[in-house]
């Protein structure tokens, strides 16, 4: 999702093969990866000879949590249930952790992430 904000103009496509290529990621996995993320609504693909693959939206419309959320549902984890003497203890602050984790996903779009991973050229 970085590769395609760093890429992004709103028209162009990007092949497979290139992201593939430049993100280190094995193509077959990268095709589960693109197809979950189009059934989720944050990529779409152009077929064909000139085809490739582009975000949905502007990467400032697009938060990290969105991303997460889309690809691994279960990544924030599942609040433990509370047992025990202390179980009360660990799923307040298991919860704290959750939400916080959630609130800077959140608070991140693609647009900042791709900026930051744009090399810096000194002179």
């Amino acid at each position: 999702m970085v590769y395609l904000a760093r890429k992004h103009d709103g028209h162009s496509v990007v092949r497979a093969d290139v992201i593939a290529e430049g993100e280190g990621i094995p193509p077959s996995f990268l095709a589960q990866i693109l197809h979950e993320l189009k059934r989720t609504g944050l990529v779409t693909s152009r077929r064909g000879k000139t085809g490739g693959w582009k975000l949905s939206l502007a990467p400032a419309d697009i938060n990290l949590l969105t991303v997460v959320e889309a690809l691994e549902p279960e990544a924030l984890g599942q609040l433990p249930v509370a047992t025990g003497e202390s179980g009360v203890a660990v799923s307040r602050l298991w919860e704290e952790v959750r939400e916080s984790s959630r609130q800077i996903l959140a608070a991140n779009s693609l647009e900042k992430l791709a900026a930051s991973a744009e090399p810096m050229f000194y002179i």
